[in-house]
């Protein structure tokens, strides 16, 4: 069982990413949930919901919609608002990572197991080069 863990470790990302993308997805889902208990209330009672109420029930309904499956009319929700700023973070954190698997590739214990951290290494140093890429292209194009 213990060789299960030492061999298999890496499945724990994944699997954490699943439980955590199901756990946004049911707050989502209760979110909505309360949403609709609130209006059904203004519904019963015969009264007109208040403006801002609907404002963030639509806002909310586009940002899931958005999120879900890629639609995108021309309104930008609150998470949807990326540029320079977000893919300049996005690489550097994600250069720091690559450089953390180029050091351990280097100094891995046994010569022959220096390849998987090398290959992430190479494909993380990729993923940053792209979003460099894609940061210094926001900015030279948001400053004409």
């Amino acid at each position: 069982m213990e060789d299960l863990f030492r061999s298999y470790w890496w499945l724990l990302f994944p699997i954490a990413f699943f439980v955590f993308g199901a756990w946004d997805r049911w707050l989502a889902y209760k979110r909505a949930q309360a949403h609709l208990d609130l209006l059904r209330t203004y519904a019963t009672q015969g009264k007109e919901p208040p403006a801002e109420l609907l404002k963030v029930v639509r806002a909310d309904a586009l940002d899931d919609a958005e999120e879900d499956f890629g639609f995108d009319d021309g309104r930008r929700g609150r998470r949807r608002r990326r540029g320079a700023y977000w893919a300049l973070r996005t690489a550097l954190i994600t250069g720091a990572v690559a450089a953390g698997f180029w050091l351990a590739s280097e100094f891995a214990a046994p010569v022959t197991d220096y390849w998987p951290f090398r290959l992430v290494a190479i494909i993380l140093t990729c993923v940053a080069a792209g979003y460099a890429v894609v940061g210094l292209i926001f900015m030279t194009k948001h400053r004409r």
